[in-house]
């Protein structure tokens, strides 16, 4: 009796010390939870009857197990909305923190997470369809823009087209919240997930806008290109036209016509051209060497570098060539982490240049080599270690290497754009087609008819090609496994697929650089769909829609502009005028001059012609493959990049594992994995020794060892206080159990000679792998995934 009078004066106190901390009435714990000292306070027999080891099990032992059982079941009985499956979760979560002795500080809530990550499938929803009625605004806006009808977008005039379906997200967000059979659960999150879905809506606002400020930027710096192509345009078919007139009596002759017309067009070209110098190709190679030996590398060694080729695959690199001695294998994850982080800078930076609407230039090298020297200096100075010259030589290459891609697709948009020589060029078919018809004696509306269904058929594949993309990965998102969850679902096919692969590469990719790792993911399960019957059929469904759409609405505004000019009177520039500006709000379409077709006079005969010429466009489009739309601005594999991979990307400090939370930031809950991994696939390591740490992080924190944070120190802290380590180790939340997932046993085992060499250690001695560990089979790991 004395026991529970002091059990029960030790909870009031804690109950009253808790709501002053928390703001909130309570006097008793019984206002916190329904407790009666006298009924719920059972004291359990001896489990022995006597002294072991002879002694037998104490009957009373049963019976005091079996008295609980149904006081607990009767207890759960009163609880009003408990599920059976709710309860066996419950149980089975407060006995795993029973077994642990620090279970009053932290234990696993399995119906909590099961709720949390529902929530996170829903707010992955919402913020799709942000998304996807944004890239609608977007590709309306980017069309003004290329057409000069936009000079400006402004935040505020974004924010209010997004503005219906954000109020309509709101509204489902409402509903969820008051609605679910967990709204009592869910209500300790609703706040931040209503503040998140605000902030995630105006960063897109923000990312839009920017893009858009970029296409004006762009299409101001092509104003002087663009006032001349009229101009050209207008000089071409001049010329083509006289030209025509000239050689009329060979007009069936086509041989020799297009040998008359090669003679003149490359003098043609010439003049028109003769006041604007041409754009220059990068000259990539020798730019990279010029960068280095200005900086001071010898050329012999950047050629040594260049030649061997190795820079490419860096990451993979073992350092000992590149490190000089005093340089001990336990520093080599701090090189990784400095390759990454001047990849992730340096890539950023150059990727911030105007390149696409000022062209390239030597000072982005420059730029990025400064950088890498500066930050491997910087690494040298504060971890008090030499890397030799080759190995700054070869990260320079290396960042140079991944940047080619985006610095030459970049630099040829700014050259198609701005380029004179190389628009002129790109016109010749076009204009030798317009000369043929004119020898033929062709009338001006047939001539005319073509060079508009020409640029019909750019704008109309533009079009498409965006509608295709963005309609391809609504269904992705919609129906996709891997993409239709959340961040965890996400991660699971992740590890199915490495398992499937089975490439120690990708494995280390995946642990050193996750997000790397999950774009190149997508991007290859976004190729794997659209190769598959399923894929293809849907894609050609898609793809058939949208261009029947099109065709529709070219269709109405050509009847209409027809009907107006044939109403007033009007000749073919009103009619030109009055169809472009119909045209315009669908389509990038840029006007044609009629200075050389005012002899146009049945324009029902050029309705017909470009009707005939719209059907030929469509039935060509119609066998696109999808692989032949992959140059449009829109992509599907960008959009799921941008829409996946908006998320917390924090690894465990000890084994890598990545934050599984869906927000990017979620403070101020703390980062958490739902399954740790070994330390040892890392690289951790037992002081003094090669020996890998074999060790789960949830096993290790519930454990009396102690760790060194810092790899050159030699402070430790306990497992059990490992949130003292440092604010990288306070930021987790490592809930200690028993948890171990086949899928990471059977990965060590299987590449355990990889791992082995990769980190130069050895799973031996209090790091050897337990025999059990062995048994897993691949399927065993795979399906443990789902568990």
């Amino acid at each position: 009796m004395d026991g529970k009078r002091r059990l029960q004066e030790k909870l009031d106190d804690m109950a009253k010390l808790a709501a002053k901390e928390e703001d909130c009435d309570a006097e008793f714990f019984s206002d916190v939870i329904a407790f009666d000292v006298q009924k719920d306070v059972k004291y359990f027999a001896q489990l022995w009857e006597g002294s072991p080891p002879m002694a037998p099990p104490n009957p009373g032992y049963s019976e005091s197990v079996q008295e609980l059982k149904t006081i607990i079941l009767s207890k759960a009985k009163e609880c009003a909305g408990i599920t059976l499956s709710q309860f066996r979760s419950k149980i089975q979560d407060l006995w795993k923190a029973l077994m642990n002795e620090q279970f009053v500080f932290s234990f696993k809530n399995t119906l909590e997470i099961a709720v949390y990550r529902k929530l996170e499938v829903e707010y992955g929803n919402w913020t799709w369809k942000l998304r996807s009625n944004m890239l609608d605004i977007e590709n309306e806006l980017h069309t003004e823009i290329q057409n000069r009808k936009r000079e400006a977008v402004e935040l505020t005039y974004l924010q209010q087209k997004v503005n219906t379906t954000y109020e309509e997200i709101k509204k489902e967000m409402r509903k969820y919240f008051d609605d679910d059979r967990d709204k009592d659960m869910l209500v300790q999150w609703r706040g931040r997930f209503e503040h998140k879905i605000k902030d995630f809506s105006d960063e897109l606002v923000k990312g839009v806008k920017r893009k858009l400020d970029e296409v004006i930027q762009q299409k101001k710096a092509c104003k002087k290109l663009d006032d001349k192509k009229t101009e050209f345009e207008n000089n071409l078919l001049q010329k083509s036209k006289e030209l025509a007139h000239k050689l009329k009596d060979m007009a069936k002759n086509e041989q020799e016509l297009e040998k008359q017309f090669n003679s003149v067009w490359s003098g043609l070209v010439k003049q028109l051209t003769a006041d604007t110098r041409p754009i220059e190709n990068i000259n990539y190679d020798k730019d990279q060497s010029t960068v280095l030996q200005n900086l001071g590398f010898e050329w012999s060694l950047v050629n040594e570098c260049k030649m061997s080729g190795k820079y490419k695959t860096i990451h993979y690199v073992s350092f000992t060539t590149k490190i000089k001695k005093l340089f001990m294998w336990p520093f080599q994850p701090l090189i990784k982490t400095l390759i990454d982080d001047v990849e992730k800078q340096t890539i950023n930076q150059i990727k911030e240049r105007p390149v696409a609407s000022t062209g390239y230039s030597l000072t982005y090298l420059q730029e990025a080599a400064n950088t890498v020297k500066q930050k491997v200096t910087d690494f040298e100075s504060k971890k008090n270690y030499a890397l030799k010259k080759e190995f700054t030589v070869d990260l320079s290459l290396y960042i140079f290497h991944r940047a080619w891609t985006w610095l030459s697709k970049s630099h040829k948009e700014f050259k198609m754009n701005n380029d004179a020589h190389s628009y002129v060029d790109s016109k010749k078919m076009q204009y030798y087609r317009v000369f043929l018809n004119f020898c033929k004696g062709s009338a001006s509306a047939v001539v005319l008819g073509e060079l508009i269904c020409d640029k019909l058929k750019r704008a109309v594949l533009e079009a498409v090609s965006n509608k295709v993309a963005k309609d391809l990965t609504d269904t992705m998102k919609s129906s996709y496994p891997a993409f239709n969850g959340n961040r965890s679902d996400l991660e699971k096919h992740i590890l199915k697929s490495l398992a499937e692969k089975g490439d120690f590469n990708s494995f280390i990719t995946y642990i050193q650089q996750p997000r790397n790792h999950t774009e190149t993911y997508i991007r290859e399960e976004v190729q794997k769909y659209i190769s598959t019957k399923e894929g293809k059929e849907t894609g050609m469904k898609i793809l058939r829609k949208n261009l029947d759409d099109i065709k529709n609405l070219v269709s109405i505004d050509l009847y209409n502009a027809t009907e107006k000019v044939k109403t007033c009177g009007g000749d073919a520039n009103m009619w030109m005028e009055e169809f472009s500006s119909l045209l315009q709000a669908k389509l990038t379409f840029n006007t044609i001059c009629c200075k050389n077709f005012n002899d146009l006079n049945s324009f029902d005969f050029l309705k017909e012609g470009i009707e005939e010429g719209l059907e030929s466009i469509v039935k060509e489009l119609r066998s696109l493959s999808l692989d032949e739309m992959q140059e449009s601005r829109m992509k599907p594999d960008q959009i799921l990049i941008d829409q996946l991979c908006n998320c917390c990307w924090v690894k465990c400090p000890f084994c890598a594992a990545v934050c599984t939370n869906t927000l990017e930031d979620h403070s101020p809950d703390k980062h958490k994995v739902t399954f740790h991994r070994p330390a040892g696939i890392t690289g951790w390591n037992w002081k003094g020794t090669k020996d890998l740490d074999i060790d789960f992080c949830t096993t290790s924190v519930a454990s009396d060892i102690s760790f060194i944070p810092i790899s050159d120190s030699e402070v430790s802290f306990p497992y059990k206080k490992y949130q003292t380590a440092g604010e990288k180790y306070a930021s987790w939340e490592i809930t200690p159990d028993e948890s171990k997932l086949a899928y990471w046993k059977w990965f060590v085992c299987k590449f355990q000679k990889e791992l082995e060499a990769h980190y130069n250690k050895k799973f031996q001695g209090r790091g050897e792998i337990p025999s059990a560990w062995k048994n897993h089979t691949e399927q065993e790991a795979i399906d443990s995934l789902d568990k």
